[in-house]
């Protein structure tokens, strides 16, 4: 793999005086363990929330989702599903994949690993272009298939992403398929957070980059910290104080304060940021960036760490939940490791097979063009790590090795 290194080191001066940067340890083992949570959680999530995708809007799901539900929970709850198509059906999903298969909360992502292995981390907006080209036509949506049309037309990033050519750049779009940036660079939150808002504009603009920039800084924090209401304040503190995504932070931080009852501030997120945001009249509403994303912060700090209450709290609050979901599981994952999630998430979503490994370790591509069909989800993991390893030894950490363990000393960013 071929890092410009150049460009990065001068970033990184740019960020920070290397004379001053905080080094903490943690074993390669531990690393490991993280980025597999944020891969396996974010499949845990997105399948846990696919069947409610864009149905619940102006109340929650009735019911608290805390399992994996398909079609024949109708009989026995009053739920609505999406029915007439794949969402409802993760039994059937499982046992024809035997393992887990490819969805817009994590195969844009896979795109981006095969397009940083190609080109580097510091990967520019027309080589991002020629892969988008090559393997993102099908399965995309809003943002994403607006951007993907303008580039047909001519267009590279931002461009894609602009207001005044992608009429969908307002949507949650950017927020689900950015969060690899803070796997690339764990406890390196400035890297982190720079090159997920860069990922944002290629679908999106303005303040709807600023959910993804958010979670961005929350991933790469939390390789370190497990404090949500910490990480949450690490993003108040970095987004520009202008932001309508920034109050909404403060706002959800303060309701969860004063209301034990999380209904009672996702009453509170639907009143005050779900039609109109910054003067801006939401033409599709339960796809909104701010509002979707501020139901993932309440969902992490209601959930303080506990895995499945936190990826059911994220579904049940409605809207775009599946990837509401997916980001929280991943982020958790993040925080615990794979390890501390579950194995009722990933180990029994097929029916009368009991897996040994989290989704059978299979990942099935269907949607992605030439790229392979046929992934193992340690070798993702596998990857993801010798990427993140190149970018810590490039952003100034280093290797050691101690009473024979190996560890990463990463120059992290915040204290």
């Amino acid at each position: 793999m071929s890092f410009k290194k150049g460009l990065l080191a001068a970033l990184v001066f740019m960020a920070v005086d290397a004379g001053a940067q905080d080094f903490r340890a943690i074993r390669e083992s531990e690393l490991r363990d993280k980025i597999a949570g944020y891969w396996i959680g974010q499949l845990v999530g997105n399948y846990v929330g696919f069947p409610f995708e864009n149905i619940y809007m102006d109340k929650p799901i009735p019911v608290f989702i805390d399992r994996y539900l398909d079609f024949h929970a109708l009989d026995s709850l009053d739920l609505q599903m999406n029915v007439n198509d794949r969402r409802a059906y993760m039994p059937i999903m499982a046992n024809a994949m035997n393992g887990a298969w490819t969805d817009d909360d994590t195969d844009i992502e896979f795109v981006t690993l095969h397009a940083v292995e190609q080109y580097g981390l510091d990967i520019t907006y027309d080589e991002i272009t020629i892969m988008w080209k090559k393997h993102i036509n099908r399965f995309i949506w809003s943002a994403n298939r607006q951007a993907r049309d303008l580039m047909d037309q001519g267009l590279v990033p931002p461009a894609t992403g602009n207001k005044s050519n992608n009429p969908y750049w307002y949507r949650i779009t950017s927020q689900l398929v950015n969060e690899i940036w803070s796997i690339f660079y764990p406890g390196m939150t400035k890297m982190a957070a720079r090159r997920a808002g860069w990922g944002a504009h290629i679908m999106c603009d303005s303040w709807a980059t600023h959910a993804t920039i958010t979670y961005g800084i929350m991933y790469s924090a939390a390789f370190f910290e497990k404090n949500v209401s910490r990480l949450v304040q690490l993003a108040i503190d970095y987004l520009p104080p202008d932001s309508p995504y920034r109050e909404g932070l403060i706002n959800v931080v303060k309701w969860h304060q004063e209301n034990e009852d999380w209904r009672v501030t996702r009453q509170l997120i639907h009143d005050h940021y779900f039609a109109r945001v910054d003067g801006f009249e939401i033409p599709y509403p339960v796809g909104g960036s701010v509002v979707n994303g501020l139901c993932g912060i309440m969902a992490m700090l209601y959930g303080q760490g506990d895995f499945t209450r936190t990826v059911g709290l994220a579904t049940t609050a409605g809207y775009d939940c599946d990837n509401q979901a997916a980001t929280c599981g991943g982020l958790t994952g993040v925080m615990y490791g794979a390890s501390a999630i579950p194995s009722y998430f990933t180990l029994e979503l097929n029916p009368g097979l009991q897996w040994t490994k989290p989704f059978n370790d299979q990942y099935i591509n269907y949607s992605r063009d030439d790229l392979p069909n046929y992934t193992t989800i340690s070798g993702i993991v596998d990857r993801l790590l010798k990427i993140a390893e190149e970018a810590i030894l490039t952003m100034g950490g280093r290797k050691e090795t101690r009473n024979g363990e190996l560890f990463l000393l990463i120059p992290v960013d915040f204290k």
